[in-house]
């Protein structure tokens, strides 16, 4: 198993001065409703195209109308959507997702459009042609793409269509929906009871939907297990037809659920305390060190956490990183004891591994002398 470490954040300081600085990346402030996307979506908002598909001598008289929609989902989409097919009207349409998710409301709003009309829905994208010779030469048409993703609220979008499929080669990805604001460090941010009823308030907006458009609750579940640190969890094709995602198949009986036993509590030693969240500026034997926790999770569910910690080296504006992973809880869950590898990843480059042998549950990794250009040591 391989842990990947992104160094560029938290190289910021190993002076008091710089670690001022870098203080403030987690204070994240204001209200904002809830977002259901990946820190590296796309940022452009959701387009849309109308597009026969073909070419015609493909499909003759059984060509769809497509319409492409892809891009974040906002606020504003479903408006947006709904003037669109007013300036180029059709009938019986497929919407073809293509989306990194967005505005949780918005995403229903939607899909709310596209069941009123009666629409249905796919996962792809419109890739525009023209016949380069005959009859039809010079008319464009609509190629479908279906290696392509449909993420976090989009998978709700995909629900609203009176008839709905998932190509084998299409993905959709699935997470909890989470405050936009503080996606992107979950672990780190503040949170105050306004925050949760929001929240809240959201998920019962997306059960009431789920159900209101013939979907199974387990979809709901399914997204609720995954927190926004962990890699989002791509639908098996069981669990697409088992949630009706996609209808094109026949659905399977749900599978029986079975208890497990709970974990052994965690020993006190093993918990961050409430204010080692975020990162930490401490000294050690005279040297600077800036310093981290995090939760290790699988869909939620804690295995044990991992502490990341920079210092200064002696050669001047270099460093030393230690990472230290410790697991505990029942050993019957698939799941290794610990991991083979550490990779460190810098500016998107992957620059060094370490091995990690196990001791008692432990592992840990160790580099020395790492330099970089925007390193403040020295």
């Amino acid at each position: 198993m391989f842990r990947s470490l992104v160094g560029g954040l938290v190289l910021a300081a190993c002076t008091l001065s710089g670690f001022a600085e870098l203080s403030g990346f987690a204070e994240l402030s204001g209200f904002a409703e809830t977002v259901d996307a990946p820190s590296n979506a796309r940022t452009l908002p959701m387009t849309f195209a109308l597009l026969n598909e073909g070419p015609a001598d493909s499909c003759g008289t059984k060509c769809r109308q497509l319409v492409a929609a892809s891009g974040m989902i906002t606020a504003d989409t479903s408006r947006q959507f709904l003037a669109f097919l007013r300036d180029n009207p059709t009938q019986g349409a497929t919407v073809v997702l293509e989306s990194d998710g967005g505005s949780v409301l918005g995403a229903l709003e939607l899909g709310r459009a596209i069941r009123r009309l009666g629409l249905a829905t796919t996962v792809g994208r419109v890739i525009e042609r023209r016949p380069k010779s005959g009859a039809k030469y010079g008319e464009k048409y609509g190629e479908l793409n279906s290696r392509v993703d449909c993420q976090s609220m989009c998978t709700f979008v995909l629900l609203a269509g009176v008839k709905r499929s998932v190509p084998l080669d299409a993905q959709v990805l699935v997470h909890q929906i989470w405050l936009g604001d503080r996606r992107e460090d979950a672990v780190a941010a503040n949170y105050s009871a306004e925050d949760l009823v929001v929240v809240q308030r959201d998920i019962g907006s997306i059960m009431q939907y789920t159900v209101e458009m013939g979907g199974d609750i387990e979809l709901v579940q399914l997204s609720l297990k995954v927190p926004p640190w962990e890699p989002m969890r791509v639908l098996s094709r069981d669990e697409l037809r088992r949630t009706r995602l996609d209808l094109s198949e026949q659905v399977t009986e749900k599978p029986t659920a079975t208890k497990t036993a709970a974990g052994p509590a965690m020993a006190q030693d093993l918990r961050s305390a409430a204010n080692e969240r975020g990162w930490m500026f401490e000294s050690r034997a005279g040297r600077s060190v800036l310093r981290r926790t995090h939760p290790l999770t699988v869909e939620g569910e804690r295995i044990g956490s991992f502490d990341l910690a920079f210092t200064c080296a002696e050669a001047s504006g270099s460093y030393n990183l230690t990472y230290k992973e410790v697991r505990y809880g029942p050993a019957d869950r698939d799941l290794p004891r610990s991991i083979a590898q550490v990779e460190l990843i810098i500016e998107n480059q992957v620059r060094s591994s370490r091995s990690a042998p196990p001791s008692a549950g432990c592992s840990a990794a160790n580099w020395n002398r790492l330099r970089a250009p925007w390193s403040r040591c020295g």
